[in-house]
């Protein structure tokens, strides 16, 4: 009994939780004694916060984009792909997969874009992974995802027919796949870094600034393909296979 009414406890004392009830709290009652659009705005925000703070509402975003390519299949072993592109989102679970790609397929140049060229980490954990930091290809000028697409096309000419496994964070998969599609590439997705789990979506929620923290990620690469389709940097508005 004590562990349920402790996690119940914190539930509301938690700062960030604590600071969303006080003020959804204040603003309706604001609304409800003084009703116009300045306090019902007030109100709507605060209850957008509680909805952000207290439902997995961040994670249901995040599951389409995370699965849209799922699961990654390798290029046919008779037609190796031409390269191995990791975009900076990647992490070490990108790093730890382009590493044994890269070994799979040793006649692929492997891209690191987004990167730092002088952050020793990024080749030294490659290294420790397996992989080896001599093939590695260092892009370090993209600051955008649609620069990251511009600028390995200026430097790799993709040509049709070729194949190009593009490794990158699962959420920011789709995003990334529209922008190098439309830059030349043929790219076979390959999702690392997943948030969540396919059969238990929702097992890693918690309520507070982690439940916002995702809500803002995933808001982020929704807003992102949108702008990107308006601005025609990718080729669909939800790129799929």
């Amino acid at each position: 009994m004590t562990y349920y009414v402790s996690k119940a406890f914190w539930l509301i004392a938690a700062p960030t939780n604590a600071l969303v009830l006080i003020s959804a709290i204040a603003a309706l009652w604001a609304a409800l004694r003084s009703p116009n659009c300045v306090t019902w705005l007030a109100a709507a925000v605060a209850c957008g916060l509680v909805i952000g703070v207290f439902t997995p509402i961040g994670l249901a975003l995040t599951v389409p984009l995370e699965y849209r390519f799922f699961p990654f299949s390798l290029p046919d072993s008779q037609v190796p792909p031409d390269g191995i592109i990791l975009l900076g989102g990647g992490g070490i679970g990108g790093l730890d997969a382009v590493s044994a790609l890269s070994r799979d397929y040793p006649k692929a140049r492997v891209i690191f874009s987004g990167f730092s060229a002088t952050n020793p980490f990024i080749l030294k954990t490659f290294a420790q992974l397996g992989g080896d930091p001599a093939r590695v290809y260092i892009e370090p000028r993209p600051r955008t995802t649609s620069e990251d697409a511009s600028y390995t096309a200026a430097l790799l000419m993709p040509k049709p027919g070729q194949k190009w496994v593009l490794v990158t964070s699962a959420m920011h998969m789709p995003r990334a796949v529209g922008c190098f599609r439309i830059a030349g590439f043929q790219v076979d997705p390959y999702p690392v870094e997943f948030r969540t789990a396919r059969s238990h979506p929702f097992a890693r929620f918690a309520p507070g600034s982690e439940a916002l923290s995702h809500l803002d990620a995933a808001a982020k690469e929704w807003i992102g393909l949108i702008a990107y389709r308006i601005m025609g940097k990718s080729d669909a508005l939800f790129p799929g296979p």
